[in-house]
């Protein structure tokens, strides 16, 4: 059978989410799941529902997508995170959209639900998430970023309405376990762009939190909404303290 169109997802420990990720791509010609060597039933579950597994040291989020990519068979690729879920309508246009006989684009932007606490979050920036996540496996390819990468295509890019529920930040716990991980990533990568100063890890974060929370009209959302704006300031005071820090250890290493 010719394969028309890959589903792709990365994995590592997701046995909460995997069962629920693959059940919405069920759609798809094909299912390849790149999973680093999971201690949990992640991989179990994932054989069970038909996934070609393919087992991969983790070394950062865009070489292990990117890898993913490259195992896939189909003429189009279908990019999903674990802890994401293809609604119905989304199916459809996807199917819609890489059966067309006309050429279409060569990829498509998705717009993302997320969910935060266990519900919808559409205010603030988290409500005009879009992102290119299907594509021309020929044309598309993941940005060599360490944290936040997307994926590029050459070409033109159209966009689906239905929408790719995102069901990130489960609990607080989870949040905070996130932001450790993520704005280490990222302090490394932006180290070099600017200096940093203590101000810098105060008065830029409140911004944030204004940004979300008024402006992004957060405060709809209660209680959520305020642990999302907060949450999200936080990253920002801690992601420059991590990046002053490595200027400061920098430094440091220079000084004769």
């Amino acid at each position: 059978m010719t394969v028309k169109l890959s589903a792709v997802i990365v994995t590592q420990n997701e046995e909460r989410n995997i069962e629920r990720c693959l059940g919405s791509v069920r759609f798809a010609d094909e299912i390849v799941v790149v999973d680093a060597f999971s201690e949990d039933r992640t991989v179990e579950i994932a054989s069970r529902l038909g996934a070609r597994v393919v087992t991969r040291k983790w070394d950062g989020f865009a070489p292990q997508k990117q890898f993913a990519i490259d195992q896939a068979g189909g003429e189009w690729v279908l990019l999903v995170d674990s802890d994401e879920e293809v609604s119905g309508e989304l199916a459809k246009e996807i199917r819609s959209a890489v059966a067309q006989n006309a050429r279409p684009p060569a990829g498509f932007r998705i717009r993302r639900s997320n969910y935060f606490l266990g519900e919808p979050m559409p205010f603030g920036p988290w409500g005009k998430d879009n992102t290119i996540r299907l594509f021309r496996r020929t044309l598309g390819a993941v940005a060599p970023r360490p944290v936040h990468e997307g994926v590029r295509v050459d070409g033109d890019v159209g966009t689906l309405d239905g929408p790719l529920f995102h069901h990130t930040h489960q609990t607080l716990s989870d949040s905070f376990r996130r932001l450790n991980r993520y704005t280490t990533l990222e302090a490394v990568e932006r180290v070099g762009r600017r200096r940093i100063r203590l101000f810098d890890v105060v008065v830029p974060p409140f911004g944030v939190f204004l940004r979300y929370y008024i402006i992004g009209k957060c405060w709809k959302a209660g209680t959520r909404g305020f642990l999302l704006s907060a949450i999200t300031a936080i990253y920002r005071s801690v992601l420059y303290l991590k990046m002053y820090l490595l200027q400061r250890e920098k430094c440091d290493h220079t000084v004769p």
